[in-house]
C-alpha cells in the first residue's frame, strides 16, 4: 500500500510540475486519473494540501477556489477577474520592495504574496 501512495504522490507532484497554468485540484484529478484511473479527488486534495503545508508548492485562493503552483521562485500572480485565470509575473524588485517596506520590529516577515487583479487579454476583448 505504501508504494501505491508514493506513486500517487509522485504522479500528483509531476502533474503540478509539468503545468504552468495554476490548476485546481479538479484539473489535477482529471490529468492524474489518466495514469492512475482509480485515484479519488479526495486523495488529490489531501496530497495537494500536504505539499502546500510543507512548502513544496504554492496554494493560491482565487474566487474561493484553490489553485496550485509548483514555482516557488519570487514572483507575483496576475488574476483575471473575468475568467479567473492565473498567470505569473516575474519582477523580483516588486516583492523585494514590499518586503523592505513592510519590515517591523514586532513581526518577522518570511515571504510576501502579491496578486494583481485585472482582466486578461481574452476577457478584455469581450
Amino acid at each position: 500500500m505504501a508504494e501505491r501512495n508514493t506513486n500517487q504522490k509522485l504522479q500528483i507532484l509531476d502533474c503540478i510540475r509539468s503545468l504552468k497554468t495554476h490548476p485546481t485540484a479538479e484539473e489535477v484529478h482529471q490529468l492524474v486519473k489518466k495514469k492512475i484511473p482509480g485515484i479519488s479527488l479526495a486523495t488529490i486534495y489531501r496530497n495537494l494540501n500536504k505539499f502546500a503545508s510543507k512548502g513544496e508548492i504554492l496554494r493560491i485562493e482565487v474566487n474561493k477556489e484553490f489553485h496550485y503552483d509548483y514555482d516557488l521562485s519570487t514572483h507575483q500572480h496576475l488574476i483575471c477577474e473575468g475568467c479567473g485565470s492565473v498567470q505569473d509575473a516575474f519582477n523580483e524588485n516588486i516583492s523585494k520592495y514590499a518586503m523592505e517596506k513592510a519590515k517591523s520590529s514586532e513581526f518577522k516577515i518570511n515571504s510576501v504574496n502579491i496578486m494583481f487583479l485585472g482582466r486578461c487579454k481574452n476577457c478584455m476583448r469581450t
